[in-house]
């Protein structure tokens, strides 16, 4: 059974792997675990690795793996803050990737609150990104840094301001973390959400990416409400590598992919 397909029929969303859940791994390896845990396509985390950077090498291995590439992670992260220059260069180079390899959305993250000339240029500019109509730009909401208190260095990252973007990508921890309800988050921006990271949460603070399973926050109750409203975008499980025990090897990694996928296909 792939992420498209259950028992009873044909599920109305259709769930992807990140490969930023094991960013560490060589790429062909999280290609491999994707395929064999059942996943029909992967968001592509674009990070230091120069295999992640290269169209012709996602490509090669996507059609060696029968997965497709629905998704393009722009390299946002601050490890990934040299690749590509600057942000205008992280997100041509990410539409361009994601067009070559017939993805539908690039993720880009918010501005951190110092990066002024970013956050004019998402304000003013980002719409004009609509020129490319093959592939959709969507912000992500932010995590909060939790050092003594929850911190939140991005701009916008409130409710009404991500309101007032066209395109999102809706992570379910990074609202936990920051103390959202994701039940009042869909009810405000679900009209404009084209992707969900998925991922679980323990609501003391830190951006668990646990197991759907695994965690507080409901997460099959959320995933029946986005079958419920018709949501036809892609959800993909970005969880973290401690949650996956990577550490114990590919085994215990995709014994825990495959619940996980379970558990999504089943909660729809």
């Amino acid at each position: 059974m792939n992420s498209t397909e259950r028992a009873e029929g044909v599920s109305t969303i259709d769930f992807i792997f990140s490969t930023a859940s094991l960013f560490q791994w060589e790429l062909e390896r999280i290609f491999n675990l994707a395929r064999l845990a059942g996943f029909s396509g992967v968001e592509l985390m674009v990070t230091k690795r120069p295999e992640t950077q290269s169209p012709e090498e996602v490509g090669r291995l996507a059609e060696g793996y029968g997965l497709r590439v629905d998704c393009v992670h722009a390299p946002f992260l601050m490890a990934a803050r040299k690749v590509w220059g600057d942000y205008r260069g992280k997100l041509l180079r990410s539409i361009e990737m994601a067009r070559r390899l017939g993805a539908g959305v690039v993720v880009a993250h918010l501005p951190y609150f110092w990066q002024w000339q970013y956050a004019r240029w998402v304000r003013r500019d980002m719409e004009s990104m609509d020129d490319y109509r093959d592939v959709c730009l969507a912000l992500e909401n932010a995590m909060l840094l939790k050092l003594r208190r929850p911190l939140n260095f991005s701009l916008y990252n409130s409710l009404p301001a991500l309101a007032g973007f066209p395109h999102l990508v809706f992570d379910t921890s990074h609202f936990a973390v920051a103390g959202v309800d994701i039940f009042e988050a869909w009810d405000t921006l679900g009209d404009r959400v084209r992707h969900v990271h998925l991922s679980n949460n323990y609501l003391k603070g830190f951006d668990d990416h646990a197991l759907p399973f695994e965690g507080r926050l409901p997460l099959d109750r959320f995933l029946r409400q986005l079958s419920t409203d018709g949501y036809r975008g892609k959800v993909s499980l970005e969880l973290g590598p401690g949650p996956l025990e990577a550490r114990l090897g590919e085994k215990r990694v995709l014994s825990n992919l495959r619940r996980s996928l379970e558990f999504c296909l089943q909660s729809v």
